[in-house]
Order: structure tokens, then C-alpha cells, then sequence
């Protein structure tokens, strides 16, 4: 049985999701709805992705019965037991799209883009994770394919009758947002929905 998925969103990274998605077999991936804050934009997405479905909000989407500035911020991070991380990001430079992790035991990165990388170095030896070829495929990021993982691993689990992921579960997930959010407002980002 397919999953039918609901895309959150009307953006770029949505729109490579949604390649990803239309790629994998039918019998297993179907994209049925997209929701966006602005419903042309929504209609529009879904014109172009060819989605049955279009919503102005995202409540209308999780009720539809079918679906399951600063330019440039640091941010540093402090964990429990002294442990500190940190990252940097722009919109107007450049900067390396890698992620590394040091520790009494050595070094581990993501080579470039760390969003989805292809090779892991640890300690100077190289390991890699190549991705299905993206033959005919249109996406707005590189390695847009790699989010063919993330979709597989959603049906694993559900498939398995688990409701949430025991790689990333639902706790890691909103504490990511939940640091996002506090980034967001300690920068001085807004939305319109912030202002009621």
C-alpha cells in the first residue's frame, strides 16, 4: 500500500522532495496534497507537480482525511557536561557547507553540502555513500535524490506500525525547531503570523 504523502510547504526544498517522492515507485509514494500560508502558491506547486490537492493552510492540510535578518548569524550551542557546538550561516556569503565534530577521540565531517553528503571522513579515512542517479530529475539543491532516504525510512517505519522514528524521534525533532525558533527570534526574524 502507498504512503500518501502531504507536503507542507511550497517551496524549493519541497519541490525536490516532491521529485524525490514522484521518483520512487507509485505503489509505494504518492503525493496527494501540498499546503502553503498562500493558497495560488500552493495551487501553483501543485500544477507543477501535478497534486491533486492544494490548501491556503497547513490545518486544512493535516484535517484532509487522505494525508497521513541578519545576513549572516553564529550560533553556539551548550550542552550538558561542557559540550559546546556551533554553526554558522548567510544569505549573502558563501560559506563552506560542511559539518565537523571534534572530540577527545578525534574528528569526523560531512563533506560539502552537509545537508546531504556522499562521503563521511573520520580520522582521515573516507567513506561513501553514493546516491541513486537523478537521470531526468529537475531539483533546485544538490543531491536532492539523497531525500529518497528520508522517504524510505518514513514508510519503513510505518510499515513496521511505528509512529515516529527511532533514528530521529519526534523529542530530537522538536528540539532542532525549538533552537531554530529561539535563533529566529533572538536575530530578530518575523513572520506575519507573529505579529497578533
Amino acid at each position: 500500500m502507498a504512503l500518501r504523502w502531504g507536503v507542507v510547504s511550497a517551496g524549493l526544498i519541497a519541490g525536490d522532495f516532491v521529485t524525490v517522492l514522484q521518483a520512487l515507485p507509485r505503489s509505494e509514494h504518492q503525493v496527494v496534497a501540498v499546503a502553503a500560508r498562500d493558497l495560488r502558491r500552493a495551487e501553483e506547486f501543485a500544477r507543477t507537480h501535478g497534486i491533486p490537492k492544494a490548501y491556503g493552510s497547513y490545518e486544512e492540510l493535516a484535517k484532509d482525511p487522505d494525508v497521513g535578518v541578519d545576513d549572516t548569524v553564529t550560533v553556539l550551542l551548550q550542552y550538558p557536561g561542557g559540550v559546546h557546538g556551533s554553526f554558522t550561516c548567510s544569505i549573502s556569503s558563501k560559506l563552506s557547507n560542511t559539518c565537523s565534530v571534534s572530540g577527545t577521540k578525534g574528528i569526523a565531517q560531512l563533506l560539502e553540502p552537509c545537508w546531504c553528503p556522499t562521503e563521511l571522513v573520520v580520522n582521515k579515512e573516507r567513506k561513501e555513500f553514493p546516491l541513486a542517479p537523478e537521470e531526468n530529475k529537475k531539483f533546485n539543491y544538490r543531491n536532492g535524490m539523497g531525500m529518497s532516504y528520508e522517504a524510505q525510512h518514513v514508510r519503513d517505519c510505518l510499515r513496521k506500525g511505528l509512529k515516529e522514528s527511532p533514528v530521529i524521534p519526534l523529542a530530537e525533532s522538536q528540539l532542532l525547531a525549538d533552537i531554530l525558533e529561539e535563533v529566529r527570534k533572538a536575530i530578530g526574524v518575523t513572520f506575519p503570523q507573529d505579529k497578533h
